[in-house]
């Protein structure tokens, strides 16, 4: 003889409301402070990652071999930018003096600005194309385009203020 079990069955119902869990945790002052807590200890541990160079603790936005060969191809050149400021100074001097020929030599300095902008800008796509498509001729995991205006952003930063820091001296090929 088979011994019953000793209790109804559930219905399905019930089970499936005992086998709910809310998708959201239930949002408490120490959950939130214990989130802020970890989040802040991990965006520093990756700033501290990227001035040492510690590269297994980069966040996403820096990790991999072909950002890091963007970020050496873009160190290695000395950029067209850090020129055309001196000459936007002077250009803004000689715009506001009494002199009507410097005035006028002084409002001819911004196209010239932003033309030496735009070429460095064009150089600095060019050299990143040519060294990923140089070193990746298969193509590479991430997008060409999103390597490229990686490199181009990076390129438009002054070059002590550059994270992860520069592997590389400008000149060096």
């Amino acid at each position: 003889m088979t011994q019953t079990k000793g209790r109804p069955t559930p219905k399905r119902s019930e089970r499936e409301a005992a086998r709910r869990k809310p998708l959201v945790q239930p949002r408490t002052r120490e959950t939130m402070k214990a989130s802020r807590s970890a989040s802040a200890d991990e965006r520093r541990r990756q700033r501290e990652a990227m001035r040492n160079g510690d590269e297994r603790n980069y966040p996403a936005i820096a990790a991999g071999p072909e950002r890091a060969l963007v970020r050496d191809v873009i160190d290695a050149r000395r950029p067209y930018w850090m020129y055309a400021l001196p000459v936007w100074a002077v250009g803004a001097v000689l715009s506001i003096t009494a002199s009507p020929v410097a005035r006028a030599f002084g409002t001819l300095t911004l196209p010239i600005v932003v033309l030496l902008l735009l070429g460095d800008l064009v150089a600095a796509r060019r050299s990143v194309r040519r060294a990923l498509r140089q070193a990746y001729p298969q193509g590479t995991r991430e997008a060409e385009k999103a390597l490229i205006w990686y490199g181009t952003a990076r390129n438009m930063q002054f070059r002590r203020s550059r994270l992860p820091r520069p592997r590389t001296e400008p000149g060096t090929r």
